[in-house]
């Protein structure tokens, strides 16, 4: 049970970590087996040998990883509670002055330019606010691949220089090549620019983290000089449809238990989630050279989900990482609707499941493997899951249809009886239920004592029905994820691989349409399952209808829950509500403001006809080119015929209607930019 070495952690007794991770990983393994010898005694008697052996593995498995998600929660909670710090990491005194350079990277992939350079600028003010500004540069490090997002991402960030606090750089480049994607965009800042810089703080594009964390955390890398990342737990905000505040209820609530629980076990061999958190460029750049995985995707090519490896080889390299869930002030938004968390979870999905080829690879730290595990049974355990509800459904259907023997072939005296424990059958159903339930009323507990000065606005009341409304919502929509993983995992296992998609961030809601396509055979797999099980498993009608409501109400929840009016609804009948909506955070309340400025700024015209009428634009973006690197290649045909759309356009005042790659082709031609500018203002 030794998972750690820790020499290289500042003030931590090796022996105090053993003994966490032996206490959580122990009670674990006590309760699963406890609970699977249980289980061994209550499937039937007369059960195939095969049948049985699949049961208890799967029970093993998908009992394991609940065991493992409660008794991290308690101790979690008990950490909270006692309001301990992570041992083994030294804290700064609040005024400790800021020696060191630090980079603020902003990788975007054809996001709003608006919402990112707004999110920025609200940033950048609360360092100011903070008076260590000048320890701060700003990146933004564009992959954009939609030539009018380009081209807007240029005039944005124009703009938002303008009103950018003094004392702050603000920088901007895109790169004509995404290799490697995010990871690669992060690689290669750090191969032209990171020696200019002690830590990086990385974002997402809907990331917002307050000037004093990141001061706060600039302070905690200086003086801890073997630590190589921290991550800040982000919190979500700025949630609007029902499924969004759903979530954003439930990360406030139950998610500081959840990493006050990881933090417990991890210490200094936390993970990193790829964003709200600081990292050593120093040790990035020593230890983050990203394998290309051998073969094809899903499971070869570039790795997908990039920062647990990066915290692995950073852990290997003799760099500590932590998670501090001390650290506030770190905040993104959620996905909108089910399916938009869907789409994110099939990316998230593929990566972890090519962490099965990382996961043996030589030097890792022991604690990086169980990272590598946990993450893969994160979406292994719904089709585990779907395969233990099936094989048992079959089992009850066997049963129904096949009535068991009582007098075998050979006479006796007495008949054989088949054993079948439906009370320990129940006890473990409950069993489990409790260990997936209580620790949300434990973090209730904890949100309660952390907002007790705040409960006229919140409420004990308000609270506690959101929580029951909370679980409610998450019985049923918990098969409907289910099935969607399975089918991710499957998809994966069978060749299929994802593309790189902008994540949505709009709230436009579920159309009926596009719940059908997704959810017509979740809706069709509940009907047909509810049909056959009150025909031939009445047994198990009232245990398995939690399963078949949610797939054959799939369509309605996923349209229901995406609703805008409807999180309006719950939110003005006391649910969901959370501290940070009745009394916003200042930064937030900021980035509203700069988001409205530069939406007054954005261009009527878009991409190489905005270049065309404005002076400004036109000679920045040609001078911009120098930064992007050489030019792709473009067919002949398409260059041709770009230039005769450009003309007609000039001379003529036709719509260009240019394809994606004749409008990039244009915009890597400073040449013709130039020319096609003087044109647009000799004509007037």
């Amino acid at each position: 049970m030794a998972f750690s070495d820790t020499e290289n952690l500042i003030n931590l007794n090796p022996e105090r970590v053993r003994h966490r991770r032996i206490k959580v990983f122990g009670l674990m393994f006590v309760s699963t087996l406890l609970a699977t010898l249980k289980w061994v005694s209550s499937i039937p008697t007369d059960s195939f040998w095969l049948t049985k052996f699949l049961m208890t593995c799967l029970f093993i498995l998908t009992f394991g990883w609940i065991a493992l998600f409660f008794w991290s929660s308690i101790f979690g909670f008990i950490e909270l509670m006692s309001r301990r710090k992570v041992p083994g990491i030294n804290w700064a005194p609040k005024d400790a002055p800021l020696t060191t350079k630090t980079a603020i990277l902003m990788p975007v992939y054809n996001e709003s330019s608006t919402n990112v350079f707004a999110n920025l600028l609200a940033m950048a003010q609360s360092l100011k606010n903070t008076g260590r500004e000048k320890a701060f540069d700003i990146f933004v490090l564009s992959d954009t691949t939609n030539p009018k997002v380009w081209v807007e991402e240029e005039k944005i960030w124009l703009e938002a220089k303008k009103q950018i606090p003094e004392g702050i750089n603000l920088y901007y480049r895109r790169r004509a090549k995404n290799t490697a994607r995010k990871s690669g965009n992060i690689e290669d800042f750090c191969t032209k620019w990171g020696a200019y810089y002690d830590f990086m703080i990385v974002l997402d594009a809907d990331s917002l983290l307050e000037g004093e964390t990141m001061v706060k955390m600039v302070q905690l890398m200086q003086v801890n000089p073997k630590t190589g990342i921290i991550q800040a737990p982000p919190m979500c905000l700025n949630g609007h449809s029902l499924f969004a505040r759903m979530q954003q209820f439930a990360g406030k609530v139950y998610g500081p238990i959840v990493s006050a629980g990881l933090a417990y076990w991890q210490v200094g061999d936390s993970n990193y989630w790829g964003h709200n958190a600081i990292i050593r460029v120093k040790a990035f750049m020593a230890c983050c050279g990203l394998p290309v995985l051998k073969g094809k995707a899903p499971f070869g090519g570039m790795i997908l989900s990039h920062d647990f490896v990066e915290a692995a080889l950073i852990r290997r390299g003799g760099w500590a990482a932590w998670l501090l869930p001390e650290l506030k002030g770190s905040y993104e938004e959620c996905p909108p609707t089910m399916i938009d968390f869907a789409i994110r979870d099939r990316r998230w999905c593929q990566g972890n499941m090519q962490h099965l080829k990382i996961l043996v690879s030589k030097g890792l730290h022991p604690v990086s493997r169980v990272h590598f595990t946990i993450g893969v049974m994160s979406y292994l355990s719904s089709p585990l899951w779907l395969a233990f509800l099936v094989i048992g459904t079959m089992i009850v259907l066997g049963r129904g249809i096949f009535p068991p023997v009582y007098f075998e072939e050979v006479r006796t005296l007495f008949p054989v009886w088949p054993i079948f424990d439906k009370l320990g059958t129940i006890t473990l159903f409950a069993l489990s239920m409790f260990m997936l339930i209580f620790p949300k009323f434990l973090g209730l507990i904890v949100f309660l004592r952390d907002n007790k000065n705040k409960r006229k606005i919140i409420g004990l009341w308000s609270a506690f029905k959101s929580v029951i409304a909370e679980i409610v919502m998450s019985v049923l929509t918990a098969p409907i994820m289910m099935m969607f993983q399975s089918k991710f995992v499957f998809d994966i296992f069978a060749g299929n691989s994802v593309s790189w998609n902008t994540q949505n961030r709009d709230d436009t809601g579920t159309s009926f349409k596009e719940a059908l396509a997704r959810h017509f055979s979740h809706t069709v797999l509940g009907i047909i399952s509810t049909i056959v099980i009150w025909f031939y498993a009445h047994s198990i009608f009232w245990w398995m209808l939690p399963i078949t409501i949610g797939l054959m109400l799939s369509i309605p929840i996923s349209m229901f829950t995406s609703r805008v009016k409807n999180g309006e609804w719950f939110k003005k009948h006391g649910f969901f509500i959370i501290p940070e909506e009745t009394n916003v955070p200042k930064i937030l309340r900021e980035a509203k403001i700069y988001l409205k400025k530069l939406q007054n700024l954005e261009p009527k015209q878009k991409g190489v006809a905005l270049l065309t009428e404005d002076n400004v634009m036109n000679a920045l973006h040609i001078a911009m080119l120098q930064v992007n690197g050489p030019a792709p290649d473009f067919s002949k045909e398409v260059m041709q015929n770009a230039e005769i759309k450009l003309e007609n356009y000039l001379t003529y005042g036709k719509e260009m209607d240019l394809s994606k790659d004749e409008e990039l082709s244009l915009l890597y031609n400073p040449k013709l930019l130039s020319q096609a500018n003087v044109m647009r203002y000799l004509k007037g």
